[in-house]
């Protein structure tokens, strides 16, 4: 068992917990975050993210209101919103205070289930997030989940780590493609492989997500031709957000 199998196992325990059942409906009007990519040269999205799976920060508690509205000061395009409880200690009620920016919000975490499907839509969400990984390990239909996820007014941003998932990405009904630069199988990070993997991209906007801490990072990226970054930890290992996203739009 590698430790992508242990964030799957924990997936399944929330899921089966309860942790999804959610009785409140948003009807906050929705931010397309495919339109948000398509309409300029470079999107940052940065990232409500309590704890880092590699240890490398943890927060029991962040103000999560204050944190999305410094994002939308700095110039953030949209806020991505880790909800997986147990490893990542994030909170589905986290989704509608990101939504009070106005920016498109991205539900991120370990989504396999309709019921996580139907919550981040009853939250407001604009877009989820699907691994490419996960649902293969799963051995779970992708066309399916992204059916769903569509059905429910939810874009989806479907990630890859190597060739062979973004050749089968580009063939699916995704919105939106991303390059986890991070190996989920060893939490290893190495930005070539957004170099790599751009190689085969083609039809749909892509982001590149994880090891991008400093301008040259983003530099390098968007060099690769993708359209867009995911900034989480820079951001939370930083004493000033503010000037980290300053830094990291392009």
């Amino acid at each position: 068992m590698d430790i992508l199998d242990k964030f799957i196992e924990q997936a399944k325990e929330n899921v089966e917990s309860g942790y999804y059942n959610v009785t409140i409906k948003h009807t906050l009007d929705k931010t397309s975050l495919k339109q948000k990519i398509l309409s300029q040269n470079f999107t940052l999205i940065s990232e409500i993210k309590h704890a880092s799976p590699a240890g490398e920060y943890s927060f029991d508690n962040i103000d999560v209101e204050k944190a999305a509205e410094t994002f939308k000061q700095a110039g953030s395009d949209a806020i991505s919103v880790v909800v997986e409880p147990k490893i990542f200690k994030g909170n589905l009620s986290n989704i509608s205070i990101a939504k009070k920016t106005g920016l498109p919000v991205l539900f991120k975490d370990f989504v396999f289930h309709e019921k996580q499907i139907k919550t981040a839509a009853a939250l407001g969400a604009d877009c989820i997030l699907l691994v490419m990984k996960v649902v293969d390990r799963l051995a779970i239909d992708i066309n399916e989940l992204i059916a769903k996820a569509h059905e429910h007014k939810l874009e989806v941003l479907l990630e890859c780590y190597d060739s062979d998932e973004m050749r089968r990405a580009i063939k699916t009904d995704a919105d939106i493609l991303g390059i986890n630069n991070r190996d989920l199988r060893s939490l290893h990070v190495d930005l070539n492989r957004t170099k790599e993997i751009m190689k085969f991209a083609k039809n749909k906007p892509v982001i590149s997500e994880s090891g991008i801490n400093s301008r040259k990072d983003a530099e390098f990226v968007r060099a690769c031709g993708v359209k867009g970054i995911l900034v989480g930890t820079a951001l939370w290992k930083t004493d000033n957000q503010l000037e980290k996203i300053r830094e990291l739009k392009l």
